[in-house]
């Protein structure tokens, strides 16, 4: 201990009138870990970790009074004992920063204690991880701790003992009952169900043994699991063992994830218009969740620039880089646009400047401000942005700025743009567009 599985799958539920797109249908995908710990020890060995990360917790208490959330950290609601142990309170914090990682957005989200006329009796404590959409808050997480029931429940239903094994310090000696059943008398009564019947007796311990005990000796008789057990199946003696070890049932603390619940609000919070235009419209994905990472596209229909539009898609696809270039016909400000449509956090324009210097411009999706990279700096660059490891804004002071009135486009009308023109290998000098305006300079390709 501790010991945890983790499942995904389908769930199926009566729903009578599914509504409300994946917030509620009769079949739905959900992933749970069941973790296992002692009963009497539920600290988690990495804790520590996320002890500092504070939550938006909506306890039960604030829920019948003054109906607020109250913002702490995971250490603070454990150590306060708002929250019920260090596991529960590790699963809830690491269930906000997975959250958070994917897209959610933190300022709509909070934890909700169940109350005490929704919580099922044998749970020490439980919160779900609600989440503010369209509809409202919605359940999309439950973080449980479901004491020992689901083992005891499995144990008396099947007839097998589900303990663990917790090897002491130091031997110890102690006295303690033994019951022990009469076999002799066991299989004639219950013929195909002995076998089931002396290994429940054979289980009892602890306080199951002392209740099962006092039952006996009061009305001569006890039940275990749905057998009756009458004083002559069984004797009790008093023993005197050496014991190594101890066992006990395992309580589970079980998070479970709604995941249709979790992508329907990824897409809601990802959505937004520029500027409250309706013919703008944007998903701000997370470049680790994109579908696609890196939009490529050429500033116009030229050969040429073909040839480089293909050698970065290589360079990215060798990279397991998500990418997908737009060869379409249109302005490059309508490529960028679908390109936000999509989701595409970053952008890559190859120009004809590329042909002459090999740089390349790089678009930022949710700021829509780009700057100029050399080739050989593309590929590391990239790498970092999609891992989310260097800012945008760190980026802009390392490359040059490319300011919006050549061909960036997301701002601009097709009427506003300035297509830049292919260098035609006789003319002497060439247009060259940089960050602070726009020069001529010798044509490296014109015929001498």
């Amino acid at each position: 201990m501790p010991f945890a599985a983790s499942q995904i799958g389908l769930g199926f539920r009566n729903e009578i009138a599914p509504r409300n797109g994946l917030l509620r249908v009769r079949e739905f995908c959900m992933a749970e870990i069941e973790h296992f710990v002692h009963p009497n020890d539920k600290s988690h060995p990495k804790f520590g970790k996320v002890a500092d990360k504070e939550l938006v917790l909506f306890s039960s208490e604030a829920q019948l009074t003054t109906g607020r959330t109250a913002t702490l950290t995971a250490g603070q609601a454990v150590r306060t004992g708002l929250i019920n142990n260090e596991t529960l309170g590790y699963f809830m914090a690491r269930t906000q920063l997975w959250l958070e990682s994917i897209g959610v957005d933190p300022s709509r989200m909070r934890l909700r204690q169940h109350l005490k006329t929704e919580m099922a009796h044998y749970a020490a404590d439980c919160w779900d991880m609600e989440i503010l959409m369209s509809y409202g808050w919605i359940e999309c997480v439950g973080h449980a701790d479901r004491a020992c029931f689901d083992l005891q429940q499995h144990s008396r239903r099947t007839g097998v003992p589900m303990v663990a094994s917790e090897r002491l310090p130091e031997p110890i000696a102690v006295e303690r009952i033994v019951v022990e059943p009469n076999k002799k008398l066991i299989g004639p009564r219950f013929k195909l169900e002995q076998k089931a019947v002396i290994a429940a007796i054979e289980a009892l311990e602890g306080e199951e043994l002392d209740v099962f005990k006092a039952s006996i000796e009061a009305s001569g008789m006890a039940s275990i699991q749905q057998f009756s057990i009458t004083a002559d199946l069984v004797s009790f003696s008093l023993q005197k063992k050496t014991i190594v070890e101890s066992k006990y049932t395992p309580s589970v603390i079980e998070p479970s994830y709604g995941i249709g619940r979790i992508l329907y609000a990824v897409l809601e919070h990802s959505f937004s218009r520029r500027d409250g235009d309706e013919q703008r419209c944007v998903m701000a994905f997370r470049p680790s969740i994109a579908p696609i990472q890196v939009g490529i596209f050429r500033l116009i229909n030229h050969d040429p620039l073909d040839h480089v539009v293909n050698r970065i898609k290589g360079l990215l696809h060798d990279r397991n880089i998500n990418c997908k270039v737009d060869s379409s016909s249109g302005s490059v400000g309508r490529r960028y646009a679908r390109a936000d449509e999509l989701g595409i956090p970053f952008g890559i324009t190859v120009d004809f400047q590329s042909l002459l210097d090999g740089s390349v411009t790089l678009r930022d999706r949710d700021s829509t401000n780009q700057v100029r990279v050399p080739y050989n700096s593309l590929l590391e660059l990239i790498l970092q942005l999609v891992g989310e490891a260097v800012s945008w804004s760190t980026v802009m002071e390392r490359f040059v700025v490319v300011k919006a009135g050549g061909f960036d486009s997301s701002c601009e009308d097709d009427s506003q743009q300035q297509p830049q023109k292919a260098p035609s290998i006789e003319a002497s000098t060439v247009v060259q567009y940089s960050s602070r305006g726009s020069f001529s300079r010798p044509n490296p390709n014109a015929v001498k």
